[in-house]
């Protein structure tokens, strides 16, 4: 079962949006899976406990469900990736942009943030969806 209130959810630091990533790709994860996973490119990594730490307060925000019933705990989203993303890039955008996202897709466009076939992709789009056609 999925979080009801995307509202409801707080905001995540960038280490639980990096961890979330990690969780939606791989889930179910267990501690020493995502340990492994997060210090792979570390040039410092980071210990079990303040992995747990992380765990622990990300399920407390109600971004992450913990599963028991195994031998080793393992954890899955709450969220449905599509819609934490949606509310990540909702707060981004709101934080950065003031709420825009014509100035969000601008400064990917000027600033070199989307190749020319994203760029494509992104016009495609945005034809179907002044056809009626759904974003």
């Amino acid at each position: 079962m999925y979080v009801a209130s995307m509202k409801s959810l707080p905001p995540l630091s960038p280490a639980e949006q990096a961890l979330m990533d990690l969780i939606w790709q791989r889930q179910p994860v267990s501690v020493a899976a995502l340990l492994d996973l997060v210090n792979a490119d570390r040039s410092e990594p980071i210990s079990r406990n303040t992995l747990q730490t992380q765990l622990t307060r990300l399920h407390a925000k109600g971004w992450l469900k913990a599963d028991e019933s195994e031998r080793a705990r393992l954890y899955r989203a709450a969220v449905p990736e599509k819609r934490g993303r949606g509310k990540i890039l909702s707060e981004l955008t709101q934080r950065l942009f003031g709420g825009s996202g014509l100035s969000l897709v601008r400064c990917l466009v000027e600033e070199g943030g989307l190749s020319d076939e994203e760029i494509r992709e992104l016009r495609e789009m945005i034809e179907k969806h002044g056809k009626g056609g759904k974003p």
